[in-house]
């Protein structure tokens, strides 16, 4: 013990020393049990789920499987660690679980670093998201509206998703509207309230109006360039099980060192999608 204790406080020092280098050293053998296990393995065992702007499934033959910046960082971490990346598809109900039940070494699926997650799982955060407004074209308020402080009006109605931070939020931030809460996870959109003319307005995270709009025909967003919002922003990252310092020191430190390459990735898939 009081060896691997060594070789853990040694590895730290490494991390402090390397900065941003693009050099960072992985752990030795015993500093980090994870690493261990995954040299051994012969793969870095990683959940995935296709979300835009971050993990984007590649559903063409040939090429690699996923791109986007959260495959960009798993690739750099199998490369660095000398073994084959493999993906587990998971869904956002359990894209969590399967990480903290020692299923996969790190969840690459999109996350929303929320202080309930916090609590179960570390994360290596790579991304911001950040909310826009949603609604109808043919809606003079909302065409109108320039930013959301035009909606912070008696006479507009914003739906929300109940006990969802979003809807805290909007509390918060247009106290004058009228709200109107919807059962649903924090990964629904009110797209209903909006189509039956039941509210103006809803929130979405920024990243996915361009997808909403597709599917639903006549929607605009507030603000009108979606993607330059900062309303509500929140890291976005990867995450592994709770109490791993060494390996979550390594993979942050790996991460900061290419942040430039992932957000390079991010503004790929942003330009694609927009």
């Amino acid at each position: 013990m009081k060896i691997q204790g060594l070789l853990a406080s040694a590895f730290c020092l490494a991390m402090a020393l390397a900065g941003r280098a693009s050099e960072i050293p992985v752990p030795p053998p015993g500093a980090s049990s994870r690493i261990d296990q995954i040299k051994q393995r012969g793969s870095l065992r990683v959940a995935v789920l296709d979300e835009y702007p971050w993990l984007e499934q590649n559903t063409e033959a040939g090429g690699k499987p996923f791109a986007g910046p959260a495959w960009c960082l798993a690739e750099e971490y199998a490369n660095r660690l000398g073994v084959r990346l493999e993906t587990i598809p998971v869904t956002f109900a359990n894209k969590v679980s399967i990480v903290t039940s020692g299923q996969v070494d790190i969840t690459i699926a999109p996350l929303l670093q929320t202080p309930e997650r916090e609590k179960i799982v570390d994360f290596i955060t790579y991304s911001m998201s950040a909310q826009c407004l949603f609604g109808l074209a043919t809606n003079p308020k909302v065409a109108e509206a320039k930013s959301l402080d035009d909606l912070n009006r008696s006479d507009v109605t914003i739906a929300y998703i109940i006990g969802s931070p979003q809807g805290a939020w909007l509390e918060k931030r247009l106290p004058q509207a009228q709200r109107r809460g919807v059962p649903g996870s924090v990964a629904d959109v009110a797209i209903d309230e909006i189509t039956s003319h039941r509210a103006d307005v809803a929130n979405i995270d920024k990243f996915f109006f361009s997808g909403l709009a597709e599917k639903v025909p006549g929607l605009i967003s507030v603000p009108k360039e979606y993607l330059t919002s900062q309303e509500l922003p929140i890291p976005v990252g990867m995450a592994i099980s709770a109490n791993q310092p060494e390996f979550l020191a390594w993979l942050r430190a790996v991460a900061e060192a290419i942040r430039p390459q992932l957000t390079a990735k991010e503004k790929e898939l942003e330009k694609a999608g927009s």
